[in-house]
């Protein structure tokens, strides 16, 4: 009885872990072809969300909700980690974009460190995903239940944008307007019991969403005489 309580402990401590970090891991990540042989801040990004009432869900709601007559789950804003979203999201660009050395040099917030910043608008970083009763109902049977609707899928529609994306001096002199990135994902992901994949899809797609946006960085300053 021992042993059975023992592995039991793991499982509740993992189900009442209730924050969420907007992370992934960069290793393995490819590096560009040229990298723009500058030090850039990436300062961080003003949070608009709040101006579109199609986000405002993810600051009123819980996890789990009712929209349109469907359970659907979110990944609502009562889940994240201290740190503002705005802060979690700049810090993950700034990881990446040193990954792939898309600069010589990517600083995160303190533009006083590094020849050039960047700003922009955070405009949506939203992810809503059907709820799955099936993979409720084999969490509700351990481990072996957990294992048998491993493999569940949901339709999932994820929005990322940033806007008003600019790249600037030291002295706060407009170098170059790089515009708005945006990208709508909609296809069947994992999916749980408990509303807590939405989190872990969403980071995912925000991988592939900041290898796109180094691109057009990229393409939009390449060429750029950056000489002092």
């Amino acid at each position: 009885m021992k042993k059975i309580y023992l592995l039991i402990i793991p499982i509740i401590l993992i189900s009442c872990n209730t924050s969420r970090k907007i992370a992934y891991q960069t290793d393995g990540i490819s590096t560009v072809s040229n990298t723009i042989p500058i030090s850039v801040c990436i300062k961080e990004l003003e949070d608009i969300r709040q101006l579109d009432s199609a986000n405002l869900l993810l600051f009123e709601k819980e996890r789990q909700i009712r929209h349109e007559k469907k359970s659907i789950c979110i990944n609502s804003e009562k889940h994240y980690k201290k740190e503002t979203v705005a802060l979690q999201i700049t810090q993950q660009i700034t990881n990446h974009f040193n990954q792939i050395k898309l600069f010589d040099e990517v600083i995160f917030n303190d533009e006083s460190q590094a020849d050039y910043y960047i700003t922009g608008k955070l405009s949506h970083f939203y992810g809503m995903q059907n709820f799955s009763m099936k993979a409720l109902v084999g969490s509700q049977f351990g481990l072996v239940g957990a294992l048998m609707t491993s493999g569940v899928k949901t339709p999932a529609e994820i929005v990322i944008e940033i806007k008003d994306i600019a790249l600037y001096d030291k002295g706060g002199n407009l170098v170059k307007e790089i515009g708005d990135y945006r990208k709508e994902y909609s296809e069947e992901l994992h999916a749980d019991g408990h509303c807590w994949c939405i989190y872990e899809n969403i980071n995912r797609k925000f991988k592939e969403f900041n290898d796109g946006l180094a691109e057009k960085i990229n393409s939009e300053l390449s060429g750029m005489n950056f000489s002092n």
